[in-house]
């Protein structure tokens, strides 16, 4: 019989951006410099917006599950190791100006991502945004960075601070996905509760894949989504 947790991660995989056509290309050292800049762009437009996802579950959702999250927020904002510090590294090595990125905006793509995510977050269960957030989203991250990191090393030659935040986050969104993992296990103790947990992990995936369309769309195939 499939687990519980083998379903979740099967919702996932159907719209895993490990499998997106961008990575694809980006696997085989064939995506342009000005893609890996609008893929750190985007990504710290996602990030920076998405926070109070984490205290809208939090609101909601029993202490352990409140623990999970807030230490989730407090390793992404360390102020002596803050991530979004880390994806902005990788950005400027590509050409981005610092500046302008924080004064800017993120594609129509990814604002719709991040509006997706906030509704999961206020959604009455907080099953719905931990499953959004947590698994249908950071959980994807071990996979798709795997996948990413030897042409970031040995095709785009970056030293390994420059990509640290790939390395990194393979383990780390490793870590806080399977907490979720096992807490939704727990908690998700009907019929009608897994089934709530397997749609926003699945519809999380799905507004992944159509954010990461939106960076290869815009900035590998020059169609101005901006």
């Amino acid at each position: 019989m499939t687990s519980f947790r083998e379903q979740l991660e099967a919702a996932v995989l159907r719209r895993h951006c490990a499998n997106h056509p961008l990575t694809e290309k980006w696997a085989k050292g064939e995506v342009s410099r000005n893609a890996r800049m609008g893929w750190a762009v985007e990504h710290y437009h996602w990030v920076s917006n998405v926070f109070p996802c984490f205290f809208e579950i939090c609101a909601r959702a029993p202490k352990d599950v409140v623990r999970a999250q807030l230490e989730n927020y407090m390793e992404e904002n360390d102020d002596s190791h803050s991530h979004l510090d880390i994806v902005l590294r990788f950005a400027e090595v590509n050409g981005a100006d610092i500046g302008a990125v924080k004064k800017g905006r993120g594609l129509p793509t990814t604002e719709s991502w991040v509006r997706f995510l906030r509704s999961a977050s206020e959604e009455p269960s907080w099953i719905a945004g931990a499953a959004a957030l947590n698994i249908g989203t950071e959980s994807q991250s071990p996979m798709l960075y795997s996948k990413m990191l030897p042409a970031l090393r040995t095709v785009y030659k970056y030293k390994e601070p420059e990509i640290e935040h790939f390395w990194l986050h393979v383990e780390a969104d490793e870590e806080h996905g399977g907490r979720i993992y096992d807490l939704l296990e727990t908690y998700c103790n009907t019929k009608e509760l897994k089934e709530m947990a397997l749609h926003w992990a699945y519809e999380s995936a799905r507004m992944r894949w159509f954010y990461f369309d939106g960076i290869y769309m815009h900035y590998e195939m020059g169609y101005p989504l901006a």
